[in-house]
């Protein structure tokens, strides 16, 4: 039979651990690592080690690498149209491009449907469209661009995989040519 260890009590185990009283009591109560004897808690040093095991922290495991889809393989390609269509303006302003390319003559925001001075700034800055000339009233006369044509062109392209595919294409195809 091994001779009994050194025993502790909860403020001599709780100093060597440096813990509170309170702290080591209820660690050493859910791991079954103390013995009582009335009010008073005992503590052996098999004990102390054991709790000093609890509060160790675990070894972290290395996170997986993450994995980045490419927009590119053959898979997603054929999922395209269930995200929406990757153009630099919001469906708004794209309703107002897709407007700027039926006029034939330069236009201003006030002929444009729904357009404001600043929709016409976002698609002069993005390229989409290119100041031509001003009005009386110092408003740009913009026309729309090759850039503006090819944003409208992909669009089209997935709206059409949407309807294939038996969903809407919502308001991207507003103001379509059907």
């Amino acid at each position: 039979m091994d001779p009994l260890d050194t025993i502790y009590t909860t403020d001599e185990a709780a100093e060597r651990l440096r813990l509170t009283r309170r702290g080591l009591i209820k660690l050493a109560r859910k791991y079954g690592l103390c013995s009582r004897v009335g009010r008073q808690y005992l503590f052996s040093e098999t004990d102390l080690l054991g709790i000093w095991g609890v509060l160790r922290e675990p070894e972290r495991e290395r996170r997986p690498p993450t994995v980045h889809v490419r927009a590119n393989d053959p898979w997603f390609s054929d999922m395209r149209w269930l995200l929406p269509p990757r153009v630099p303006v919001d469906c708004r302003e794209f309703g107002v491009l897709r407007l700027l390319g039926r006029r034939k003559a330069p236009c201003t925001h006030r002929e444009l449907q729904r357009a404001g001075p600043r929709t016409i700034e976002k698609l002069i800055r993005l390229g989409l469209a290119v100041e031509i000339s001003r009005d009386a009233e110092e408003n740009p006369r913009i026309h729309i661009t090759r850039e503006g044509r090819d944003q409208i062109d992909k669009v089209d392209r997935w709206a059409k995989l949407r309807i294939k595919h038996g969903k809407s294409p919502g308001k991207w195809a507003r103001n379509a040519d059907e």
